[in-house]
Formats: structure tokens, C-alpha cells, sequence
């Protein structure tokens, strides 16, 4: 069963905000009441049994939300537990929820994590900050990874061609790719300790002990999720209170996770010659205890989001030979490592398979959503998988073309009519503070991958049977095999100094 769905954090408070509620309360007098929103309703007396009923397996929550936006429209409202939400597919109104969430922006958490936290007293970082605190720490992170994050794009670089040129020497081209979504773990997060580094990874990676608490990090945090995904059909509490399997594992992976993260970063702060990376440079605003705590989930989340949106980009390719072949000529032609038809292939992989399929927002105060009148501390969910597959707003929806976003390039794109309608890293205040690292690393991989490899699938069959399923994020329902043939007399890809738009 779904996870209930919480949010906490502190309430909105700035100036005007009395005419502001004035403002909102005389618009809802002329909006519908909530209650008229249309959505499947509530069975009394069955209490949790009606989210079993509605919202189905959790694995296929997407399918079940897209059929009821079928039946229902652009606004499905449901109750989750005790908790009003209202699952929105129209692009106007998804980009007006970033409006409404208030100056403290909260979303809702994976209950398991959140139990866990409060249990043992974990501080964790960004992602489970809410309030004056989070306001505060993520100001401080939108400079350099949002705005001048220019400088990122060496260590990225370096350690996409470090993973390539890994796959050049191991991969067997008659074979498939064994166990890709645990080297694209370990790629992600190396990334991202790049990015921490600075020029200080490649020093650390001398040390046999680095890479050993790298490659273990890399290989327990992949477990995290699946516990978490396990832990979907129960609530934590019982879960903990029954000691069922998925817990104990939960509670155990956890604090492995933490531990070898911790000592991940201390190994780069203690040995590191060089300081040039996002670690040293947080070390000098942010007191240890919180850049500590920041810096794990970092690292903890990249794995997963990147790995896997990395995995669907690279079967949507070995799936469309023609269109493969187009788009590594495109880099050839423009001797960069972020041509528009690689920008191109990223975005389309997020459209057709978001890694988070629903991005979520309560509403800070009472507001008028379309003709509708949403109650204060009201969830609204983007249903990106739905409104990234309806043909009102992308032509031929289902179909793979990383053209589509290249509006000047009229023989081959089929225009995106609502670009917008496709929101991945979400908009507003807390959008993905990951974001242009996740963009950079798919951008250069792929690049490079092309450059060097022809892409198929070791099974035919592959294309039809793989499909999207959720266990917490956006997965492939069985593992991807890949088969990765060197590229004959392709022109090697040159490498630039200065990355071009």
C-alpha cells in the first residue's frame, strides 16, 4: 500500500499575507467546494482498506493515477489515510502549485525514512529540512550548483571518461553488460564525490581504502531502496513493531549507509592536497555537524535518481537504432559533449519515464486551483508520468524522439506543444538542488558512450516486455541487458575545454 503521506515545516509569514488570505478568500467564494472535485470516494467504515482499494499495487500507483485521470480529468482528488490530496495532470495548474507552496516549501516524505529519523534521532540534510533552516542551507547550496555551476564541469568530465574508458577495457561485446544498474550506482556516485572533491577525488582514488569504502557505499545504498520499496505496503510502525524482514533490513542498511558515507567524507578531508571542490568551499559558511549531514544525503541520493535515468536513456537508445545512430552524429557534428539532440535524449527519457513520477506540494493556504476551492495544508501531486504521455500536449506521446524539443529543427522534431508539461526536477524555491550535476553526468556519459558504442539489446524481446514500475522511484520492471559493440571507424569524440549550450 501507498505510504501515507506527511509534511511539516513552518507556517508562511511575510508581509501582506492578511490582504493576501483576504485576496484568496474572496476568490473561493466563488469557487466550487473541495468536496465537489471529482475523484473515487470513500467507502464508510473501511477505513485504510479504501487506499488498498483505490490506489491498487504500489508498483503500478502511475498506471492506476493515469486511469483516473481518464475517468476523472485534470484534477483527481482523493483522501490518503487522513490526508486530502488533489493529483493534477494540467500543465497551467501543476506550474501554479510551485505558487502556492508558501515561503518554506514542504513536500511529502517516505515514511519509513521519516520514522526511522525520529526513532534514532538522525539529523538528516536538505531534503528532510524544513523551515528557517532549510531556507537558510539552501540558499547557501543555489550559488555554486544552480547558478555558477560552471565549474562542475571538469570533475564530471573527467569521471564520465574515466567510467567509459573502465567500459572499453571490461566490456565483451557478444555479451550482454552485466549488472549496469550497479555500475551506473557506483559511476553516479563518484560523480558527485567529484563534485565534493574537486581535484581531490582523483588524489583519493590512489588509495586502495578510498576506493573500497566507495565501492561499499556504492553497493549497500543500492539496498536502501529496495527496502524502502518493500516497506510501501506496510506502515513503518507495524513494520517495526511485527520486526518483519524489510525493517530489520531497513534499520541495518541505514546507519551502514551513514557510516560509510561519513567516513567517505573524512577520508577526503583528511587527505585531500588540493581544495578546490563543493566540500571545501561549504566547510567555509556551514558549521560541520550540518555540512556533514548535508553532504551524506548527497551522496545517498545520487546513486539511485541518476543510475536509473541513466539506465532508461541507454534502453530508449539500443531500442531506436535509427534514431541512435542520428543523435551520435549530431555529437560527432558538434564536437561537444551537450548538443542539443543529447539534451534532447535526457529530456525525453524524463518525459517517458520520470524518475519521480509524482512531485509533491502542500498548499500553504487556503487557494482557488482551477474551479476549485483547495483547504489549507491540502497535497497536491504532479502526475508527471500521465501528463508526459497525453497527446494534448506532446504529439505521438508514446513514441522516443529527443527531437521533439528542438523547435528550430523542423525535419525532424515533432513539436513539443507543452514543454512544460514535463517538469522532472519541479520548479520553485525547493526544485531539484541536484539538478544541473543529474544534467551534466547523463549529457557527458552518454555522449561519450555513443562515441564509442554501438548500443542493442542482448534480447530481443526486451522492448516489449520492460516496463515501468515504481519502488519509490521509476524503474525498469526487469533488469536492462545491454550489449555494447565498439564503434567502427567512428571519428573519436574531441574533448573541449568550455562546454557550449
Amino acid at each position: 500500500m501507498l505510504q501515507r503521506l506527511r509534511g511539516t515545516g513552518s507556517r508562511f509569514r511575510c508581509t501582506g499575507v492578511q490582504q493576501q488570505r483576504a485576496g484568496v478568500a474572496g476568490e473561493s467564494r466563488g469557487a466550487k467546494p473541495f468536496a465537489e472535485m471529482p475523484g473515487p470516494r470513500r467507502i464508510p467504515l473501511l477505513g485504510m482498506l479504501n487506499d488498498v482499494m483505490q490506489l491498487g499495487k504500489p508498483a503500478e500507483l502511475h498506471l492506476r493515477i493515469s486511469k483516473y485521470h481518464e475517468q476523472y480529468g485534470d484534477l483527481v482528488r482523493l483522501q490518503i489515510g487522513t490526508q486530502n490530496a488533489v493529483f493534477v495532470r494540467d500543465p497551467s495548474l501543476m506550474r501554479k502549485t510551485f505558487q502556492l507552496e508558501g515561503a518554506y516549501p514542504r513536500h511529502p516524505l517516505p515514511e519509513s525514512w521519516t520514522y526511522f529519523n525520529k526513532k534514532h534521532d538522525y539529523q538528516r540534510g536538505l531534503f528532510f529540512m524544513d523551515g528557517k533552516e532549510w531556507l537558510q542551507s539552501r540558499q547557501i547550496f543555489n550559488k555554486p550548483m544552480l547558478k555558477d555551476f560552471h565549474w562542475m564541469e571538469e570533475p564530471i568530465r573527467g569521471t564520465c571518461e574515466a567510467t567509459v574508458g573502465h567500459m572499453q577495457q571490461t566490456c565483451d561485446s557478444a555479451a550482454a553488460f552485466e549488472g549496469i544498474e550497479a555500475f551506473l550506482y557506483q559511476w553516479s556516485v563518484e560523480v558527485v564525490l567529484s563534485v565534493m572533491l574537486g581535484s581531490a577525488f582523483t588524489e583519493c582514488q590512489q588509495s586502495a581504502e578510498f576506493r573500497r569504502l566507495v565501492q561499499q557505499f556504492s553497493a549497500v545504498v543500492y539496498d536502501i531502496f529496495r527496502c524502502s520499496s518493500e516497506l510501501m505496503n506496510i506502515p513503518p510502525a507495524i513494520a517495526d513493531r511485527l520486526n518483519v524482514q524489510p525493517w530489520q533490513q531497513f534499520e541495518k542498511v541505514v546507519p551502514e549507509t551513514i557510516r560509510l558515507a561519513t567516513a567517505i567524507i573524512e577520508f577526503g578531508i583528511a587527505n585531500a592536497q588540493t581544495r578546490d571542490g563543493l566540500l571545501d568551499l561549504m566547510m567555509q559558511k556551514l558549521d560541520k555537524p550540518l555540512m556533514m549531514r548535508i553532504f551524506i544525503d548527497f551522496i545517498i541520493a545520487a546513486g539511485d535518481t541518476t543510475a536509473f535515468a541513466t539506465v532508461w536513456a541507454l534502453y530508449l537508445l539500443a531500442s531506436n537504432a535509427n534514431l541512435q545512430q542520428s543523435v551520435r552524429q549530431d555529437v560527432l557534428d558538434s564536437n561537444t559533449l551537450e548538443c542539443g539532440a543529447v539534451k534532447g535524449v535526457v529530456r525525453e527519457t524524463l518525459r517517458l519515464y520520470p524518475i519521480a513520477p509524482f512531485i509533491g506540494r502542500f498548499v500553504e493556504h487556503e487557494s482557488v486551483f482551477g474551479e476549485y476551492a483547495l483547504p489549507k495544508d491540502t497535497l497536491v501531486l504532479l502526475s508527471l508520468y500521465s501528463a508526459g504521455r497525453d497527446e494534448r500536449f506532446f504529439a505521438e506521446p508514446e513514441a522516443f524522439n529527443p527531437y521533439r524539443w528542438q523547435r528550430t529543427n523542423a525535419a525532424k522534431s515533432s513539436t513539443a506543444r507543452t514543454p512544460s508539461a514535463s517538469l522532472p526536477f519541479a520548479i520553485g524555491a525547493r526544485s531539484c538542488i541536484g539538478q544541473k550535476i543529474a544534467q551534466l553526468q547523463m549529457h557527458y556519459l552518454l555522449s561519450m558512450i555513443l562515441t564509442k558504442f554501438e548500443l542493442t539489446l542482448a534480447e530481443a524481446d526486451q522492448q516489449d516486455a520492460i516496463k515501468p514500475i515504481l519502488k519509490m522511484i521509476t524503474v525498469p520492471s526487469a533488469p536492462v541487458k545491454l550489449c555494447l559493440k565498439p564503434c567502427s571507424a567512428q571519428p573519436e569524440l574531441q574533448a573541449v575545454a568550455q562546454m557550449q549550450d
